[in-house]
């Protein structure tokens, strides 16, 4: 990815952590130092901008899993509850908090990261079911495992509910593995 696209693509988390979606492509041109000309070039529009960002964050999102499901030092309990809850390191300061501000502001974009949310489980599936096999985990349909999953991150994401709260996303998403996996450990 050239580098332009991807420090465009930083300063808008960057923006989003500050301001949620307040922010604009003045505020990206200022803190990089460039015109909006210039970022109208990398992108035709916001639009563009949050899709790219969007798979932006979730490549990262899938590299640092595959580092989790490298990672010879973890059982497979430990690993199955880091791949759920993943989160890149240079993405735990973001407030993932006011995503549900894509929902109203930007429907097309949130719904990109909805559907990716849903998507790429096929790794997770088979920890989920190797740690069923192996008795560390007590048999449950896998589909009602995942939609359990799913629906928690995208109501973490979708609502203003937990930025009302002082609880991170991060410490959210942890607990919510955390009551998942203890309640499924045999």
């Amino acid at each position: 990815m050239e580098k332009l696209r991807q420090s465009i693509m930083e300063s808008v988390i960057n923006q989003f952590n500050q301001k949620g979606m307040k922010f604009t492509m003045d505020d990206i041109s200022k803190e990089l130092h460039i015109s909006k000309k210039t970022i109208y070039k990398e992108f035709d529009d916001k639009d563009e901008l949050f899709f790219a960002t969007v798979d932006y964050g979730f490549t990262a999102i899938k590299q640092k899993e595959a580092e989790i499901l490298n990672d010879d030092s973890l059982d497979i309990v430990e690993k199955l509850s880091r791949v759920i809850v993943c989160l890149p390191d240079s993405y735990r300061n973001i407030d993932f908090r006011m995503a549900y501000q894509l929902k109203d502001k930007y429907p097309t974009v949130y719904q990109k990261l909805s559907s990716r949310i849903e998507s790429d489980w096929e790794e997770t599936e088979k920890l989920l079911k190797q740690a069923m096999e192996e008795g560390k985990l007590r048999k449950m349909p896998i589909p009602v495992v995942k939609l359990i999953i799913e629906g928690a991150i995208e109501k973490f994401l979708g609502s203003e509910e937990l930025s009302k709260t002082s609880v991170s996303y991060e410490e959210a998403l942890n607990g919510m593995i955390d009551i998942i996996i203890n309640g499924l450990r045999v």
